[in-house]
């Protein structure tokens, strides 16, 4: 008979005393229990006895025999891995003399059993096994041994050369392929390879929205972005990005260097390309150097700052990158943002002023004063996750760093030291990083007064010091008292407890034993009434009957319940009073960290004397800044009181969004306490005085202006090109499905059709006038200042007729013909199609077709290429015609380029 399934509680008990895996290894235990007849104890024993025997025992495995044996289940491979038996059951084995059949020549007194039916292979390969190990060669054998002859004869033939054939007898002993599970130990090195499972994804930085995506929206800042060739993640863009909303330091960030002649151009540097000097291009084409050279060739760092303030000030796109400055700064890698204060402060120490703040580090206790004087551009603040129990606003954190060896150590030790701020830079910034507080306890505030780590204030801030040791000192005392409410020692193990989990356990233990001794006295009682069903319908109602012996366990065990419950109403009280104690004291710590952040509380007896500061901005994950973006102000108010000029954009760039790339949202400052957060890394906040928000800004120098006007004209042309071929490819969609496939191969054919095709569609992708800077291997050279050719001031001012078509003919089509060219014919015959607008923003422009009796003259002694060929007949991409050939040699400076883009 089959074993018993085994119930639940049996598996649930062996699993939890076992501590196995409640649901990998529920199987094997409910086939233990099987096999032990639902006995739990003794498989706990077999368990405990040998745990790998235990699971070998009861663990289903692979069965390699399965796949070893004959079709009836029987096993005679003699050696072999596997054995494949033949369709036909009838083949003839050479050299061999069958057995005689397993019922002999009489007819059988029954049927014969499936197990002794054997096919007529299988009982040769019995047969065969016993009188030699190695068989003799069948007829699939001489098959084969044919057809590796002839396919050697054929190599040969054609030339191929082939290994020589074994001769003699192969050893039937090696070992033959296995069929099964990968479990050996270990394989051989060289028979491993790693090959991709899917097809290789682009990177997300690889990805460029399209110029219409990359548009900067009306009324919203620009902003930085980290770029694709930065090793590593960090927040430099949107610093920038903040300190340009920051005038003061806009001017400051302007300053450093002076100002170059020239700044250059490429079409890509938003994109993280450099822009090269006109020295460094001068000896890169004579030779001189080589790109690998960076400490030749590499950007001026102050140029390359100036290049990103004047793209904030006026650029068309929405972002750009920073990887150009990224690469220039030196060791990157312990911090590029600290790294880029450094770097600047070294190279301009007058203009890093306003950024910079000076700390003195003095000793706490009297005797010989030693004073260190040191200055940064940006404050570190790191703290753990536990230590965000006693902090919970930003003048705490500070306080801890400020203060840290005070507050760590208790009691001043001698020789520790305190610091305090001397001079506060006008833009103060606050790195946060380490672990992340809680988003709903930590607050950062608006406005931010450092007045109570300042030198004047050294006195209070002994006090507050002194404040802050006595409550983190009180608060570990309840905190190991609580711990001492909850712990209890076994003496004999010595391991520790949780007294309230022990009660617990004990509590619901008694009470289990206290209802089986009510359970038992009612039950004698029915049993007495000779189980009257009239009486006592149900035993548990009926009187309980105990004995006097039973009558005293009963009131004993009720006592022990009474004390563990007692017990853990103690506990629970004492632990509140505890709770309520601690909620004091943080309290207190409340208070201590509001102390002089106020400048309006009255009756101080010294007034708060430090500057008021803003937040200016945040910055979170590398590709993300929050910044206030200051109005300027209006001369004529039409609101009724006083109106905030400040307002908050989140900018944020998500190149895996295809649909909205680029994101800027306007905010208020509870928004942004708020979404900050959200992208769970530590915020950089960027601080800022009143003075340093109200300064003037100062205009971009010349060379910058061109800069970013030559910027803004290539962008343009990005936004124009996708909009025409957006509107070309409608066109000729629309052309192609009214012409029909005999028509357009005719027309094809015609050198006269394709001129008027050309014409009609006002396509031109290869013109140069149209795309200066487009295939161009001087992008990144700045040219001399030109004004536009005399061909190009012709195509911009020249006035063409509209075509019969009703499609304008661009004047860069024109642009190639010489004197005297005339426009070709229109195509005949053809209604025009007006097209459709590809975006809110294109305008189809559709002109009225002309007469057809007034087609516009055409010349048929013109020697002008086609429009097709043009590309042919004009000077290279980057030839550009000057307009005045009296200029004495040549001068690099910034492109310029014609205004006129379509």
């Amino acid at each position: 008979m089959a074993a018993l399934e085994p119930s639940e509680d049996a598996i649930s008990t062996v699993i939890e005393i076992t501590e196995l895996d409640p649901v990998q290894d529920r199987d094997m235990v409910r086939q233990a229990l099987k096999s032990n007849n639902g006995d739990a104890q003794t498989v706990i024993l077999n368990w405990y006895e040998d745990r790998d025997g235990f699971r070998q025992k009861y663990t289903n495995k692979w069965d390699e025999s399965m796949f070893q044996a004959d079709r009836d289940g029987s096993n005679y491979n003699n050696g072999i891995s596997f054995h494949i038996e033949s369709s036909n059951q009838n083949d003839i084995v050479l050299g061999a003399t069958p057995p005689p059949d397993a019922h002999g020549l009489t007819a059988p007194s029954r049927p014969p059993s499936r197990t002794n039916n054997r096919s007529p292979l299988a009982r040769v390969v019995d047969w065969t096994a016993v009188n030699a190990s190695v068989g003799p060669p069948t007829a699939h054998d001489q098959e084969d041994e044919n057809l590796q002859r002839a396919l050697r004869e054929s190599a040969q033939e054609a030339g191929i050369s082939v290994p020589a054939q074994e001769s003699g007898v192969i050893n039937a002993s090696a070992p033959g392929p296995y069929f099964g599970p990968a479990n050996r130990s270990d394989y051989d090195n060289n028979n491993w390879a790693m090959v991709p499972a899917t097809k290789p994804e682009v990177t997300v930085r690889d990805y460029v929205p399209g110029p219409s995506s990359r548009k900067r929206v009306d009324g919203a800042p620009a902003f930085l972005v980290q770029g694709d060739t930065s090793v590593s993640e960090h927040r430099l863009g949107g610093l920038l990005t903040i300190l340009h909303e920051i005038p003061l330091a806009r001017n400051s960030l302007l300053e450093a260097g002076g100002a170059a002649a020239s700044y250059g151009h490429n079409s890509e540097w938003w994109r993280g390309q450099e822009i090269l000097a006109p020295h460094v291009l001068a000896r890169l084409q004579a030779g001189e150097i080589s790109l690998a050279d960076k400490s030749e060739t590499s950007p001026v760092f102050e140029e390359e700052i100036h290049r990103l303030m004047a793209f904030l000030d006026a650029t068309d796109r929405s972002y750009g990158t920073v990887s150009v400055l990224f690469n220039l700064i030196p060791f990157p890698g312990f911090g590029p943002e600290k790294q880029f204060y450094d770097q600047f402060a070294q190279r301009n120490p007058v203009e890093i002023q306003p950024l910079y703040s000076k700390v003195i580090l003095s000793q706490v206790q009297d005797g010989e004063e030693q004073n260190e004087e040191v200055s940064f551009g940006l404050l570190e603040v790191e703290h753990a996750k536990s230590e965000f129990q006693n902090i919970k606003t930003l003048y705490e954190s500070i306080d801890h760093i400020i203060w840290g060896d005070l507050l760590a150590w208790g009691d001043p030790a001698e020789g520790t030291k305190i610091a305090y701020f001397r001079e506060v830079g006008e833009v103060f910034v606050i790195n946060m990083t380490g672990d992340l507080p809680d988003p709903n306890s930590f607050e950062i505030p608006e406005v931010f007064y450092p007045e109570r780590w300042l030198e004047n204030r050294k006195e209070d801030a002994l006090r507050m010091m002194k404040s802050w040791e006595q409550t983190k000192r009180a608060i570990s005392i309840l905190e190991a008292a609580e711990l001492r409410l909850y712990e209890v020692r076994d003496e004999e193990t010595g391991i520790i407890h949780d007294r309230r989990v022990l009660a617990e356990k004990a509590t619901e233990q008694w009470e289990a034993y206290r209802e089986y001794l009510e359970s038992r006295s009612k039950f004698r009682t029915v049993a007495e009434s000779g189980f009257d069903s009239h009486k006592h319908p149900d035993y548990r109602s009926a009187p309980p009957q105990m004995t006097e012996e039973e009558q005293k366990q009963y009131e004993r065990i009720g006592e022990v319940i009474n004390y563990t419950k007692g017990l853990l109403t103690d506990v629970s009280q004492k632990v509140q009073a505890l709770h309520a104690e601690l909620e004091k004291i943080r309290a207190k710590q409340r208070v201590l960290g509001r102390l002089l952040t106020d400048p309006n509380v009255l009756g101080r007896a010294k007034p708060m004397a430090c500057n008021k500061y803003l937040l200016r901005g945040i910055a979170t994950s590398p590709d993300v800044v929050y910044v206030c973006k200051r109005e300027p102000e209006q001369l004529i108010d039409l609101e009724d009181g006083p109106r905030s000029r400040d307002q908050w954009w989140r900018l944020a760039y998500v190149a895996h969004d295809v649909d909205e790339p680029v994101k800027a949202e306007k905010l208020d400052f509870a928004q942004v306490s708020v979404r900050i957060w959200k992208d769970n890394v530590p915020p950089m906040l960027v601080y800022a005085t009143e003075m340093a928000v109200d300064t003037p800004i100062d205009p971009l120098p010349e060379a910058l202006e061109r800069f970013v006007k030559a910027e803004n004209k290539v962008f343009a042309q990005e936004l124009s090109r996708e909009e025409r071929e957006g509107r070309e490819e409608m066109n000729l969609g629309s052309i192609d499905a009214m012409a029909s496939p005999s028509k357009r191969k005719h027309r094809s054919d015609s050198p006269d059709s394709m001129i008027s095709n050309r014409a009609s569609l006002g396509s031109d992708d290869n013109d140069f006038f149209d795309r200066p800077f487009e295939d161009s291997g001087f992008e990144d050279v700045g040219f001399e200042d030109h004004d536009p050719s005399p061909a190009v001031e012709m195509a911009q001012m020249v006035q063409v007729p509209p075509t019969k078509a009703g499609y304008s003919v661009r004047s860069s089509d024109i642009a190639g013909f010489g004197e005297g060219t005339k426009a070709p014919p229109p195509l005949p015959d053809r209604p025009p199609i007006p097209p459709k607008p590809t975006s809110l923003s294109s305008k189809p422009h559709v002109q009225e077709a002309p007469s057809p009796s007034e087609p516009p003259p055409y010349s048929e002694t013109d020697t002008s290429p086609l429009p097709e060929m043009q590309e042919l007949a004009r000077p290279p991409a980057f030839i550009s015609s000057n307009g005045n050939s009296n200029k004495a040699g040549t001068t690099v400076s910034d492109m310029s380029i014609p205004d006129h883009h379509e």
